[in-house]
């Protein structure tokens, strides 16, 4: 079960405030699972954004816990740097830890114009198991948190209409906006993943950790501004929230 690719790609970062009001913030995230109705808490994220200038750095750590723990254990932690031009984000330098099950792992990535320059993994995957990555499916892309800061971000994405070329070291993969419309005082971003390239030939239809399809960003408008304050994520056999705190 690839839980840190699950967490990874449904955990938002992000500020409270509109782009231009970006600060140096603390938020911590609250992750729980619903399977047949039952919710149980699976883990919690804490993070740290600093914005100085033009440069942002974003730093995070992850823990699982109770069920999670039980199937397969996992602590982590990374950051990623880069800079801010027009409004938009430019990675230079990513980096990702973990221990899952006892077992280290560790992705760097090096950008260069949204380009990747150099990319390693600790220990090594075969590619012979995975779908076709290409050098040019490497350009004009971003890693998976400058990804997630845009899409916690209401200015940022544009009002939930940018579309992210992502690569996390191993997959390559798109999100999408395909839906937005309200619901009570919400206003609902609708994102689908695309798949690329690095994934596996075949996968576990019957996983439930398995990487949601689609996923769900609630933003409630405060003080003409819009905060984005939980997520959901469905799959064929659960559902995930993320319930966020400030600090």
């Amino acid at each position: 079960m690839k839980l840190y690719y699950y967490i990874f790609l449904v955990f938002i970062i992000f500020s409270k405030q509109t782009y231009a009001k970006i600060e140096s913030t603390n938020i911590n995230y609250k992750l729980k699972l619903s399977i047949l109705g039952v919710q149980i808490k699976i883990g919690e994220i804490n993070s740290y954004l600093e914005i100085k200038d033009n440069d942002y750095e974003l730093m995070f750590s992850l823990a699982s816990e109770n069920l999670v723990n039980i199937v397969t254990s996992i602590n982590g932690k990374g950051n990623v740097k880069g800079e801010i031009k027009n409004l938009s984000l430019y990675p230079k330098d990513y980096q990702y830890e973990y221990t899952k099950k006892k077992k280290y792992k560790n992705t760097q990535i090096l950008f260069y114009n949204s380009n990747v320059s150099s990319s390693s993994t600790i220990p090594k995957f075969d590619k012979n198991k995975l779908t076709p990555i290409t050098n040019d499916m490497l350009n004009d892309v971003i890693d998976p948190v400058t990804a997630i800061i845009y899409l916690g971000n209401y200015t940022l994405n544009k009002e939930c209409t940018n579309s992210y070329r992502i690569f996390d070291g191993k997959r390559r993969y798109n999100l999408n906006y395909t839906n937005k419309f309200t619901k009570g005082d919400y206003t609902i971003c609708r994102l689908t993943q695309k798949k690329i390239g690095g994934f596996k030939l075949s996968s576990d239809n019957n996983d439930i950790f398995k990487p949601a399809q689609e996923i769900d960003t609630y933003f409630k408008k405060k003080d003409n501004e819009y905060i984005l304050e939980k997520i959901i994520t469905k799959n064929n056999f659960s559902n995930l929230l993320i319930e966020v705190n400030y600090s």
